[in-house]
């Protein structure tokens, strides 16, 4: 079974079947990655950045490139989890500002950011 980390302070990592998508995985061990389009390949909501592993990931189609070159996100270790098919070991970091549910309380964070900025 490969084995799959979610690099993110409240990230997961452990064992999980075979070709489940990254998203899949997510849930599998109690991760929740954002998805806010449903894991349709219709937002960037999951993007991960690999850190390790990218061969043991699905090839990339057409429409996930697509997807990410309009989002400008068009370096190859930038995968959506809701297309990303786990085929062995993989590290991927998941950006807090894409995770950050929009209803959470991470607003304060963005305030933390701008102090001290002109």
């Amino acid at each position: 079974m490969p084995h799959v980390s979610f690099l993110h302070p409240q990230g997961r990592s452990g064992e999980v079947d075979a070709n489940l998508t990254l998203l899949e995985a997510a849930k599998a061990l109690g991760f929740q990655l954002n998805h806010d389009c449903g894991g349709n390949a219709s937002c960037t909501t999951c993007r991960v950045e690999v850190q390790a592993g990218g061969d043991n990931l699905s090839e990339i189609d057409f429409d996930e490139q697509d997807l990410l070159d309009r989002e400008a996100l068009s370096e190859p270790w930038h995968r959506l989890g809701c297309q990303a098919r786990v085929l062995g070991d993989v590290v991927v970091r998941v950006p807090e500002t894409k995770w950050a549910q929009p209803t959470s309380s991470s607003s304060g964070q963005g305030e933390k950011r701008g102090v001290g900025l002109p």
